[in-house]
């Protein structure tokens, strides 16, 4: 009955009215952390929420406090989980703004995540400091 530690990802920094309604709802549910470790493993599958959390996989991946909400609330039914994907953009986008105020270059910002240099504008657009 083991977990995985817990993310290292900051949640102050992550703006959780742009995350779907149902990654929202698990956040009120389990918390930040608990939840971006589930969906982290788990996200964009349809996963058996067992009534009893002695009986769940989950236990494996998560402290038992938080296996025992979701049997209380999705108990014996299928819950569609979301990807991280963002939680996962945003974080990506604040290291892009961080490297930038740094000094260093669009292009070299591009080469390191993989993006245009247009796309590494774009995301400093929406973040100005």
């Amino acid at each position: 009955m083991q977990y995985v530690s817990k993310t290292t990802i900051n949640h102050n920094s992550i703006n959780i009215s742009l995350l779907s309604e149902k990654t929202r709802e698990l956040i009120n549910m389990i918390g930040f952390s608990d939840t971006y470790l589930l969906v982290s493993k788990l996200g964009g599958q349809d996963v058996y929420i067992p009534k009893f959390p002695d009986r769940s996989k989950l236990i494996e991946i998560l402290p038992r406090e938080s296996v025992e909400v979701l049997s209380q609330m999705y108990g014996g039914t299928y819950l569609a989980l979301p990807t991280s994907r963002q939680i996962d953009i945003q974080e990506r986008n604040k290291e892009i703004v961080k490297a930038l105020l740094n000094g260093d270059s669009r292009a070299k910002v591009a080469r390191r995540f993989g993006l245009s240099v247009r796309q590494v504008a774009n995301v400093r657009k929406e973040f100005p400091c």
